[in-house]
């Protein structure tokens, strides 16, 4: 576990006011912890170190120390988050999450992640995008799909871990096209950078990732992307989206926070504010516009009812994949299946 304690920096920042007009300051946390659920520099532990930054920055908290806590989809960080003790303005912890983090609770067969801490706020969201090396004889995705209905087995996608975003995005597409997910062939790696070389090397004939990951490549002509999971066109990336495609499904590897399970709603409240004026602040929006995060926020009740609902699709696709040992028949829908070509 590696720890790193940020402090607010007064050298060239000068905070005017601190209030709005005729209102009174916004209360300022003391001692934050935001724990990442990845080794440092991997996954979404760079939107940790941004938010304890914004944090601290923006004089939201006096002091924000990012503790991680990598393994397991983020059962290792689940895990080593406690639940409510001190009051959160005093001394808070902030769990980071995402869809790994919810398809590994769901795979150990554990308390899901809505159940065993309290939601607070969905921040930023990474769309994927399916590419093929540029000489594929897979030309579009209507090639794809054809092959993928064919022969489900036959067809190898890669991407990054089992039972992580691509695996369950996978899933999903196979699901909207009508393809037995049982029968996918999906090879998971433990990074992006290994997923890549495996398509160099031909073990796999697409892969699923980070859109942004892929525009360098694609820019180079080595890459050609198929579709991306985006509601709109990506730009950079000339493929359409699945919705283009007659594809009902928008899909997207968000970061998301959580506080401790049983908060007070008093304690919950502030934290809710807390995550609304990071959203609100401008640092944080030229953080997100530096590394390419989409702001998809939502927050209090509107995320947690957010959150039972992704949880649903995302158990239902896990079956499908099965990767679960025990399963409620109850249907979720996470597309709208139309016909394709």
């Amino acid at each position: 576990m590696h720890r790193r304690r940020f402090f607010a920096l007064a050298l060239g920042v000068m905070v005017a006011g601190g209030c709005g007009a005729g209102g009174s300051p916004a209360p300022t946390a003391g001692r934050l912890t935001v724990v990442a659920p990845a080794a440092r520099g991997q996954g979404w532990d760079r939107a940790a170190r941004a938010l304890a930054m914004v944090l601290t920055g923006d004089r939201m908290a006096r002091t924000v120390e990012v503790s991680n806590y990598p393994g397991g989809l983020g059962a290792a960080a689940l895990g080593a988050f406690p639940a409510a003790h001190d009051p959160f303005m005093r001394e808070g912890r902030l769990l980071l999450t995402g869809m790994p983090m919810v398809a590994g609770a769901e795979i150990a067969n554990a308390a899901s992640v809505v159940k065993s801490t309290t939601p607070l706020a969905r921040l930023v969201g990474d769309w994927a995008a399916l590419v093929v090396p540029a000489g594929s004889r897979l030309r579009a995705f209507e090639d794809f799909a054809a092959a993928l209905r064919r022969d489900p087995a036959k067809l190898t996608v890669g991407g990054r871990m089992d039972g992580g975003s691509d695996h369950v995005l996978y899933g999903m597409i196979s699901k909207c096209l009508g393809v037995d997910t049982r029968l996918l062939n999906y090879a998971g790696y433990s990074s992006g950078a290994e997923a890549a070389q495996a398509l160099q090397d031909g073990r796999v004939a697409a892969l699923l990732g980070s859109a942004r990951s892929f525009v360098p490549e694609i820019a180079a002509g080595r890459l050609r992307p198929l579709v991306v999971s985006s509601a709109e066109r990506i730009d950079g990336i000339d493929a359409p989206t699945m919705m283009e495609l007659d594809i009902r499904l928008e899909y997207t590897d968000w970061c998301g926070i959580l506080g401790p399970r049983g908060m007070s709603s008093e304690d919950r409240d502030a934290a809710v504010a807390l995550c609304d004026r990071v959203d609100a602040s401008p640092r944080w929006r030229a953080v997100c516009v530096a590394n390419g995060w989409n702001r998809v926020y939502l927050s209090g009740d509107d995320f947690r009812q957010w959150l039972v609902t992704e949880t649903g699709r995302t158990r239902e696709v896990l079956n499908e994949l099965g990767l679960l040992s025990t399963f409620s028949t109850s249907c979720w829908g996470s597309c709208v299946r139309r016909p394709y070509m």
